[in-house]
């Protein structure tokens, strides 16, 4: 007996921002696609012994039966979900899971699809978030360090010919093999660092000095728990080395040539002034961003809900690319690969959330750009871009466009919080708009 009507769909909230969509296809819409199909497809194959356009269903069936029933099903789960979903007026992210069962003969169609919502956010007040900013404070000695460095890249390295070994300041040039775990080691040839320097790690500095060209030796790394590269953060690196090479470095001059020559200032006075604008305009960008995110910090905090898992996953996706993770071999490399993403998931989380909030401030106060607004942006990029073309042709890909109306959106959404905030000066108690 057909089941006449429309498909019909039931909920199950998993939680406050994961559902599961029971659907139920009725027989009379399934055959309907069903004889849409088999027509579509004998008008178009070429079946030996019959002529175009006149092969019987059952023969059909026969050759085309699998091809159908995938294409129906595929129709099927595209159509009746879209209209469950406007029916329920569901915000889906990410992609739903559909569970499919078999498209049985003279039966309705059912699967499941489990997906998750964005959440419901009622943005509180903002008035009574308070962020301090740090007074940036360049000093002398910050000026002298910054010129230092700049005249260590204008060095000129001379080979050491009057003795092998290897003594604090010196240039070595070495081969080097690195070791994380069981992986495969790591070779660079060539590698140059200063002795003493500071800038790899001491056990291999300290492990050098002393050491004769010719020389080979080894030594393990301990990196701290808070390294800056999250895979090496609280691990042990094998280093094994040898020494091929000496040179002394031939630091230039401080006087005006140098400053001409590295600086593009008249003087030495000159650049020591340039370095100082820079320092302090660096020192301000910093204490910014500080600002930013402290107040981003509040404004999540002051908001509670649950976060869409597909989302925190798709960050933390986007995080570990941004690392250079790629895609793990073996078990040791799969392993790191689930210690990384264990750590950047609060900071994923943290990232949903705020944009979360964001998104739903430009709800409220309406501040989605226009379409002009989202071309001019386009423009902008294009306009610093050797190959602008290639940059208007990505962004007219749909998703590109809708992503960066919502980057756009989401700034306008923080430059309003920004104006109902209080940022106030270290030492000082005024209100200040903006940071």
């Amino acid at each position: 007996m057909s089941t006449q009507g429309t498909s019909a769909a039931t909920v199950e909230d998993l939680s406050a921002v994961r559902k599961r969509l029971q659907v139920e296809v009725p027989l009379d819409e399934v055959q309907r696609e069903l004889d849409r199909a088999y027509e579509t497809v004998r008008h178009s194959s070429r079946l030996r012994g019959f002529r175009p356009g006149k092969a019987p269903r059952h023969v059909l069936e026969s050759v085309y039966g699998e091809q159908v029933r995938h294409e129906v099903m595929s129709r099927l789960v595209e159509s009746s979900f879209h209209r469950a979903i406007e029916e329920h007026a569901f915000a889906i992210v990410g992609s739903p899971e559909i569970d499919v069962d078999h498209l049985e003969k003279g039966a309705a169609f059912r699967y499941t699809a489990t997906f998750d919502v964005r959440p419901a956010i009622e943005v509180s007040d903002l008035s009574g978030i308070t962020v301090e900013r740090r007074v940036p404070v360049v000093t002398d000695d910050d000026v002298e360090r910054a010129l230092g460095h700049l005249r260590d890249s204008a060095a000129q390295l001379r080979p050491i010919d009057n003795r092998g070994v290897v003594e604090a300041g010196d240039v070595v040039t070495l081969d080097l093999t690195s070791r994380l775990g069981e992986a495969e080691p790591q070779e660079r040839t060539d590698v140059m660092l200063e002795a003493g320097s500071g800038a790899f790690p001491e056990a291999i500095e300290r492990r050098l000095v002393g050491q004769h060209v010719g020389a080979d030796f080894e030594a393990d790394v301990t990196y701290p728990e808070d390294y800056g590269n999250q895979g090496l953060a609280g691990r042990t690196v094998h280093f094994a080395g040898r020494v091929k090479a000496l040179h002394h470095k031939d630091l230039p001059p401080l006087d005006d040539d140098f400053a001409r020559d590295q600086g593009h200032a008249e003087s030495l006075a000159a650049l020591r002034d340039k370095i100082r604008a820079d320092l302090e305009a660096q020192a301000r960008d910093h204490a910014q961003s500080e600002v930013r995110e402290a107040v981003m910090r509040q404004l999540v905090e002051r908001h509670t809900f649950d976060v869409p898992e597909s989302l925190v996953e798709r960050r933390c996706d986007a995080m570990l690319a941004s690392l250079g993770v790629r895609a793990p071999e073996g078990a040791e490399a799969e392993a790191l690969i689930g210690r990384l993403r264990e750590q950047v998931r609060p900071r994923a989380e943290d990232d949903v959330r705020a944009d979360l909030v964001l998104d739903a401030l430009m709800a409220r106060e309406r501040l989605e750009p226009g379409e002009a607004e989202v071309e001019g942006e386009i423009a902008a990029i294009a306009e610093h871009e050797k190959e602008p073309e290639r940059v208007r042709a990505f962004y007219a890909r749909p998703e590109a466009h809708a992503a960066l109306r919502t980057r756009l959106g989401r700034a306008r959404a923080f430059d309003y919080v920004l104006t109902q905030v209080a940022i106030t000066d270290a030492g000082d108690v005024k209100q200040v708009a903006h940071p």
